[in-house]
């Protein structure tokens, strides 16, 4: 299954579960208002969760997306192949490499469910004009992900040291759809064995693993990447304060970052300060239409994320030797 090319240049993509969907609801919103539907060739979403989204919440999801929704696609998991048919963490980024096999361009954009676009964007937001992809560098050393890259880097035979000036592995990411396509093709030749098998058995990281692999083959980035960074401040678990919402709120401002993120646990967590300063900035950027309908949205999303807790939980119990 191999999709052609279109004449625009860019697709979104996401990855949903059911303890997100609020979350890309809200992302929805914000493409609708700030993605020109002249550079937007496809909105693809991947139902990664279960059950799997109603007919009910597609229409409402898709309804959200305004001017693109014609161009919105929603798919299961199991749509991009057999080998990607398992859900959770490892398969969402086994999904972020495979969905190369439905993108209708030459390049996609990854997103996840708490990256929300907050002015317009075009298509030098995420690629400069001879087609390589923006990103930015920094040294993985004092970085939590620093043992994942690590082993990618050990996995392809690369110097550890290339840890000192790598790119990011976070979303917004651009990749190119061929070198995605590629990279499965060489893991798969090298390994034996399906892409899914070999990236869950080697236990890798998606991100890591295509620049990594980019690296190898051309020795370099020059020819894929140019070094500037997609700007996202974002709003994580250990930061649900008032001062942590200030702190990316400011940083999106100074850079004029074309998008912000609340993770899932933030938006859990989050003080009564902090809340009221996050539905104020998101107001003003429109993707809420006041401190209400904040509230409301939170509520939703609490909800949800409680219950795919419980349901997580309960598969963990079910799992258990013995039962």
């Amino acid at each position: 299954m191999k999709a052609g090319t279109d004449t625009k240049p860019l697709t979104f993509v996401t990855i949903t579960y059911r303890a997100e969907d609020t979350l890309l609801l809200l992302q929805a919103r914000s493409l609708a208002l700030f993605a020109r539907p002249e550079d937007v060739a496809s909105v693809i979403v991947v139902d990664n969760g279960t059950p799997a989204l109603s007919t009910r919440a597609q229409r409402r999801l898709r309804d959200a997306y305004g001017p693109l929704a014609a161009r919105v696609r929603i798919i299961r998991r199991s749509d991009l192949g057999g080998d990607v048919a398992s859900s959770g963490w490892m398969s969402q980024q086994v999904i972020k490499l495979t969905v190369n096999r439905v993108v209708p361009t030459p390049t996609y954009v990854l997103l996840d469910a708490k990256n929300h676009l907050i002015r317009p964007v075009g298509v030098g937001d995420f690629l400069s004009d001879d087609g390589r992809a923006r990103t930015g560098f920094h040294s993985y050393r004092s970085h939590p992900l620093l043992p994942r890259l690590e082993r990618v880097l050990t996995y392809l035979q690369l110097d550890p040291s290339a840890a000192d000036h790598f790119p990011p592995t976070s979303t917004p990411f651009v990749m190119h759809r061929d070198v995605a396509a590629a990279l499965i093709d060489d893991v798969e030749t090298s390994s034996g064995r399906p892409f899914a098998d070999e990236f869950v058995s080697a236990d890798l990281t998606e991100f890591p693993l295509y620049s990594a692999w980019l690296l190898r083959r051309d020795g370099g980035w020059d020819r894929t990447y140019v070094d500037a960074a997609i700007q996202a401040p974002t709003v994580w678990g250990g930061a649900a304060s008032r001062a942590g919402v200030t702190a990316a709120v400011e940083e999106a401002e100074r850079w004029d970052a074309p998008a912000f993120g609340v993770h899932r646990r933030a938006l859990h967590r989050l003080d009564d300060d902090g809340a009221a300063l996050l539905a104020d900035f998101l107001a003003e950027r429109g993707l809420v239409a006041g401190p209400e309908d904040f509230r409301r949205v939170r509520r939703t999303f609490r909800r949800q994320y409680g219950a795919e807790i419980l349901r997580a939980r309960v598969a963990s119990r079910l799992r258990r030797p013995g039962r």
